[in-house]
């Protein structure tokens, strides 16, 4: 295998949460942590706010295989969990390396992690498998247990309702994808791109990195690879890309969006800043995959996009943001202003295009926010 040069997919079973991987819900399944322990560490999964240096943490078990692609941010991860003889994908993340005791430390005491041991206290499938509360506080420690990976922020994506797949979804010889816990199913990025189906827009960066990666042949089983011959990243642009996708939109998503950079969370942390500082309020970030929510006391409630961009670079920025917010203020938010706040300052072509739009735009100016509202 070749981790430092090719990317790697796998399909990664979790336990079933029933309140959507926001929390501990006592799961019941056998074997493994969770009968131990009476929670799963990747119940947390689906909690908006569990961010660090502009990444999204988060946790599945691993192997030595996922480890070393995870080493040079080469992984990808489609979670999957069974409910009801079902299969479902719960969420996909891409470009995932894993934390270093330095960085788990670190992450711990951002998200304070060592507090949400209380939180699982309560539970009594938790309690029942502890003989104190100091005993569980003594095994819980700092919860660095409960955040293996990170990825970009734009490369993870939890769905608010699962994903169903079809029984036999990849081969016709096996029902379902691995679902036992401990383990994982090695694919190709097509398959990852079969299983996902339109569940994902197709400008999605999720998407991209499935396709403009090149990808292990040998992570994949031997029986599997030889089943078919491998796409090549062309071959996957060609059958999977959007029709109306341009060369440079694609090159502006493979550099800016789709690489793993902290630029994002620091546009995001100067902003919610700004935020606090201008006494905006009712702030939420993160929030069903809108970057930023605010009530401002003079003009309203808006839902705010953030593209990180350099000087004269923020044209596709711009068109990238243009359909994720008008998107979420369709689809989740129809009373709220839509705002796009960009690195640096747009050109009076990226303005005029917003203006016809409806949708106001902020840049970040020498460490403040300047405006062009509505």
């Amino acid at each position: 295998m070749e981790p430092k040069l090719k990317c790697a997919l796998a399909t990664k079973p979790l336990l079933w949460s029933t309140n959507g991987y926001t929390g501990p819900c006592g799961p019941k399944v056998t074997g493994g942590f969770v009968p131990k322990h009476g929670y799963g560490a990747e119940e947390w999964n689906n909690v908006d706010d569990r961010v660090w240096k502009g990444y999204r943490i988060f946790h599945t078990e691993t192997s030595a295989k996922l480890n070393a692609f995870a080493e040079f941010a080469h992984l990808g991860l489609i979670m999957t969990a069974m409910h009801a003889d079902i299969q479902y994908i719960v969420g996909v993340a891409c470009g995932v390396s894993y934390n270093t005791e330095a960085e788990e430390k670190a992450i711990a005491k951002h998200l304070k992690l060592r507090s949400v041991g209380s939180e699982i206290w309560t539970l009594e499938s938790v309690r029942t498998k502890y003989k104190s509360r100091a005993d569980f506080d003594e095994k819980w420690g700092v919860g660095k247990h409960t955040i293996r990976w990170k990825c970009a922020n734009d490369l993870y994506h939890w769905f608010d309702e699962p994903l169903a797949l079809p029984k036999r979804p990849l081969r016709a010889d096996k029902l379902v994808l691995a679902k036992m816990h401990g383990g994982y199913q090695a694919i190709r990025p097509e398959d990852g791109l079969k299983l996902l189906g339109n569940s994902l827009p197709m400008d999605h960066p999720i998407r991209e990195w499935l396709i403009g990666n090149d990808f292990d042949e040998a992570f994949i089983k031997t029986e599997d690879r030889k089943r078919s011959k491998p796409l090549t990243p062309k071959e996957r642009r060609d059958k999977y890309s959007a029709p109306a996708a341009m060369s440079p939109y694609e090159k502006y998503l493979r550099e800016r969006i789709i690489r793993v950079d902290p630029a994002h969370g620091k546009l995001e942390q100067k902003f919610h800043a700004f935020l606090v500082s201008e006494g905006m309020t009712d702030l939420e970030k993160n929030s069903a995959g809108i970057d930023a929510a605010f009530t401002c006391p003079k003009r309203g409630r808006f839902i705010a996009e953030l593209k990180p961009t350099k000087d004269g670079e923020t044209r596709f920025a711009v068109r990238s943001a243009v359909g994720q917010i008008l998107e979420y203020r369709h689809f989740l938010r129809p009373e709220a202003k839509p705002l796009i706040i960009l690195g640096s300052a747009p050109t009076k072509d990226d303005l005029s295009f917003l203006r016809t739009l409806g949708i106001a735009c902020g840049w970040l100016s020498d460490g403040r926010f300047d405006f062009v509202w509505l």
